[in-house]
């Protein structure tokens, strides 16, 4: 069977390309927002414009559902990366409060202080 162990370096290197990750999909999420829905479709010279109407409605509903979507990756990644530093953080007062533990024990088993 082999041993288990926690890997700071593995885990703070992934925990620092998901806040970047969060970072570039934010500024995907503004540029969406700058992408024009006009002037993707003219009116006909003759009959109706419904359609083209329609195509600049859904194109405008598009940019905003998309950069809604960025917006929800760079939540994500956001919260990959924290939760993976909060992990960290864990780890460490967990392996420190085990520490103080064992030393406690193994101060009581020797005759030492309590």
């Amino acid at each position: 069977m082999g041993d288990i162990e926690f890997n700071r370096a593995a885990v703070g290197i992934n925990a620092k390309k998901d806040w970047e990750d969060a970072d570039n999909f934010g500024q995907v999420g503004a540029y969406i927002d700058k992408l024009p829905s006009t002037g993707i479709a003219y009116p006909l010279p003759a009959g109706p414009n419904e359609g083209v109407q329609a195509l600049a409605s859904k194109a405008l509903n598009f940019n905003q559902v998309t950069r809604w979507a960025a917006a929800e990756y760079s939540d994500a990644c956001g919260v990959l990366g924290s939760g993976q530093e909060q992990v960290i953080s864990n780890y460490d007062e967990t392996e420190k409060f085990n520490d103080e533990k064992f030393q406690r024990i193994a101060s009581r088993m020797s005759g030492g202080d309590h």
